[in-house]
């Protein structure tokens, strides 16, 4: 398995925004292990317990037995710290091609790409801490991660009610390429590939309700990912394109 590029040791995070450089400039970063349970568990309940839907975030069953996926080797977990404080942590998984929770299933992805395919699973931020871009500065980081292991599609899930980490996936160049079952819960599935991007008909484009289940799924269905948004007083639309099938893999 390849070095991860960041190492154990503390390290200061870079391209956290300026406007609050008084307190970014005291955040360092570091890959968190078991030693660091205890913090991760802190933060989570902080985190759960002031969620704007209680959809946007399913608590796990065996919480342990979660974290320890998301340590080497089968995953890893960085975690952002003000002083001794762990502040913020983000999650990447690596399933086996073979695993039946990889979400290379519910993507229809073929055989030989289901090894190519890492997870980008919980990312929390403390109500004290955000407003930084911590959470899309993390989801930088996972993709570096991600290719450090040889991984270079990544997907996540989110909530149809989780605006915010949906907003910050887009941002970041991910799209949303499915809604299905996971794990019990309705979910989109967002994905990017690293290597070959996406192709779109910029001229087929749909707004859709973020809350409207059965249209997004029938614009999947007949070929569309969204890649962006139309937020709006009282609601916001999810903005489909067509994709182009010319890229390497069939996202």
């Amino acid at each position: 398995m390849s070095p991860s590029p960041l190492s154990s040791s503390f390290a200061t995070l870079p391209d956290v925004p300026n406007a609050q450089a008084r307190h970014a400039s005291m955040l360092r970063a570091r890959l968190l292990n078991e030693a660091d349970a205890d913090d991760i568990a802190m933060l989570r309940d902080e985190v759960l317990g002031g969620l704007s839907h209680p959809d946007c975030y399913i608590r796990e069953d065996d919480e342990a037995a979660f974290l320890r996926a998301h340590r080497a080797p089968c995953g890893e977990t960085v975690g952002m710290f003000d002083g001794k404080r762990l502040v913020a942590y983000a999650m990447i998984g690596l399933p086996a091609h073979d695993d039946p929770a990889n979400l290379a299933h519910a993507l229809g992805l073929p055989l030989p790409l289901r090894g190519a395919l890492a997870h980008l699973a919980s990312c929390m931020v403390h109500p004290d801490w955000r407003g930084l871009g911590l959470q899309r500065t993390l989801l930088g980081t996972r993709l570096a991660l991600a290719r450090s292991h040889g991984r270079h599609l990544c997907a996540a899930v989110v909530s149809l009610h989780n605006h915010t980490s949906r907003h910050n996936m887009l941002r970041r160049g991910l799209h949303l390429a499915a809604l299905a079952q996971i794990d019990g819960v309705q979910r989109q599935i967002a994905l990017i590939d690293l290597d070959h991007g996406l192709h779109v008909d910029t001229g087929d484009e749909r707004l859709i309700d973020s809350n409207d289940a059965a249209a997004q799924r029938s614009a999947f269905a007949e070929g569309y990912v969204a890649l962006g948004e139309v937020r709006e007083a009282a609601r916001v639309r999810l903005r489909f394109l067509r994709r182009l099938d010319v890229q390497f893999s069939p996202l």
